[in-house]
């Protein structure tokens, strides 16, 4: 078991907790797409420098097959839309209440991974899921 990838994803959590914090107090003022495409522009000024004196980064894309392209493009078109549509749920909610139903993305990655992988469920993520939406019905029909 891999201690440090528990360690990336708590911090992922924490980190994605303070943004969605801040994205709020910005929605009161911008729209979705304005925050998405700054956020965009951003990341990528930050990132660029980081990525071309990162020899791997390159060196690890420059063999990718036609396959693997098409799944960065998915990937990259898909992760701008759910960044449009969680900020634009958390101008409508609220940081708090859109974050209720964005958890439950670990349902849809098994769900997903099971068609695209043949990658089965096993109990515990399903006990997990039914306790996730669970969750999130009570806070959401009991806070409402």
């Amino acid at each position: 078991m891999a201690i440090s990838g528990y360690v990336y994803a708590i911090g992922a959590a924490i980190t994605w907790g303070i943004v969605y914090t801040i994205d709020q107090r910005i929605l009161r003022g911008a729209s979705p797409f304005a925050l998405l495409f700054v956020d965009s522009l951003i990341t990528i000024v930050i990132l660029l420098p980081i990525f071309f004196l990162s020899r791997g980064s390159l060196q690890s894309l420059s063999g990718a097959s036609t396959k693997t392209w098409v799944f960065i493009i998915a990937s990259l078109i898909l992760a701008a839309l759910a960044n449009f549509l969680i900020f634009s749920s958390i101008k409508t909610l609220g940081a708090s209440h859109a974050s209720i139903f964005e958890i439950a993305y670990p349902f849809f990655v098994v769900v997903f991974s099971y068609f695209a992988f043949n990658a089965v469920p096993n109990l515990y993520f399903i006990l997990g899921s039914i306790l996730m939406f669970s969750g999130a019905a009570i806070i959401v029909f009991f806070n409402g």
